[in-house]
């Protein structure tokens, strides 16, 4: 299982790893070197990628480029030198992978959609190659939307068809660029892109916040897998307090996004949440917000909190978008506010807002004291935002997907067929 991103891109990697090794399979997992506690937490085999990818992305470019901060023209320069960095990283990882593929030299290869190594072993052994996604609108089309590339936005029937094109060429083309550059293979565009679409793809993703309705047999929507997060955490008194005093609450979360200013974000929406009156839990676990030295009542601080604990518990959710606290926040029936940082983060606040559970969320950059007052009041007084949470909630609960995973991950070649 080869994925490479943040700790939201390989949670279902390390749920779904868990379940194929306790029914008897060898699962060997490749993330970045930073995730590796995860794994072992796991109990699975790790074998470590090159940390640039996150130390790019967590650092001073990366929260930068992602939090904004600075001058257009000072952005557009990070983004410049973050893209002449990555070339390096990921020149670095498609090496990495290659070798790792060599060492182990698995039955089959689960990886996710930054991973493209997996393609290229799939053009010598067709079928071995298996695409694990919690984002969705990359390489398959979904019906009325466009890529993630544009938001998921509508653009008609005609762009929407180009904006996906682009996508998977673009994906193909670099992976294509570094084979030739590091194993002088020259490889086509098309077969590439032929395994690409063609390869078994699930994506842990509800069905119920996605039109599935006109995807090939090939692709399945399998809702969101993660691990029981709970089983080796106990709540602190203080929290079980304040929210005994404070049964309505919001939980304020931007995982593992950062951004320059973590302290003026967090006072952004400390000042709001005081003037409204409403009690905060927020969690600094990513670095994106941190702790005010306030006196503050009606503000909780927290640095590790299983969402499968709080979010029960909680009225609402504010978040940075990630696809899996996107799930789990409608999954809780919690009305939900986003504050994208990075491009799937903007289809997701999109795709929420068109359902119903909350109001179209506002970009990290542009955090504004007027405009997130709006915001915040309008998610928590309008009670259509939480009939439609609930309404979804009551659906996604019902969702059981395990066996079918696991079927289909056990048995590619005769689900392709």
């Amino acid at each position: 299982m080869i994925a490479i991103g943040t700790r939201g891109d390989v949670e279902p990697f390390l749920a779904i790893g868990e379940k194929l090794q306790n029914r008897g399979h060898q699962v060997v997992c490749a993330f970045p070197a930073q995730l590796g506690q995860l794994a072992k937490e796991s109990n699975l085999d790790f074998i470590p990628l090159d940390k640039g990818f996150l130390e790019m992305i967590e650092g001073d470019l990366g929260k930068k480029v992602m939090g904004g901060g600075g001058g257009r023209i000072e952005r557009l320069k990070a983004f410049f030198k973050l893209w002449r960095q990555s070339t390096t990283v990921n020149r670095n990882l498609l090496k990495e992978q290659n070798e790792i593929i060599e060492q182990v030299s698995p039955d089959y290869l689960i990886h996710s959609l930054k991973a493209t190594m997996p393609l290229a072993r799939s053009l010598k052994q067709k079928g071995k190659s298996i695409l694990l996604s919690p984002i969705p609108c990359v390489v398959h089309p979904i019906k009325n939307k466009s890529s993630i590339g544009f938001r998921g936005r509508n653009l008609g029937k005609i762009l929407n068809k180009l904006s996906y094109q682009l996508m998977t060429y673009a994906s193909v083309k670099n992976l294509r660029v570094y084979l030739k550059k590091l194993y002088k293979q020259n490889t086509s565009q098309k077969s590439l892109e032929g395994i690409y679409k063609g390869e078994m793809a699930i994506y842990t993703v509800s069905p119920n916040l996605i039109d599935t309705s006109d995807l090939p047999s090939h692709v399945h929507f399998l809702g969101y897998t993660e691990r029981d997060k709970e089983q080796h955490w106990n709540p602190e008194p203080e929290i079980v307090s304040f929210i005994e005093n404070n049964p309505k609450f919001l939980f304020l979360t931007f995982g593992s996004m950062t951004n320059p200013d973590p302290a003026g974000k967090t006072m952004a929406f400390i000042k709001v949440c005081e003037k409204l009156s409403i009690p905060l839990i927020i969690n600094t676990a990513g670095g994106g917000l941190e702790k005010i030295e306030l006196d503050h009542k009606l503000a909780y601080y927290t640095t590790s909190i299983p969402y499968d604990w709080i979010l029960p518990k909680a009225y609402a959710i504010v978040h940075h978008g990630g696809a899996g606290t996107t799930h789990l926040g409608v999954k809780y029936g919690c009305p939900s506010l986003i504050i994208p940082h990075i491009i799937d983060q903007y289809f997701w606040s999109n795709t929420l807002n068109e359902l119903g559970v909350g109001p179209k969320g506002l970009s990290i950059r542009k955090i504004r004291g007027d405009r997130l007052l709006s915001l915040i009041q309008d998610l928590w007084t309008n009670e259509n935002y939480l009939i439609k949470a609930r309404e979804l909630s009551a659906k996604m609960k019902g969702e059981d997907f395990e066996g079918e995973i696991i079927n289909k991950l056990e048995n590619p070649i005769s689900a392709l067929a």
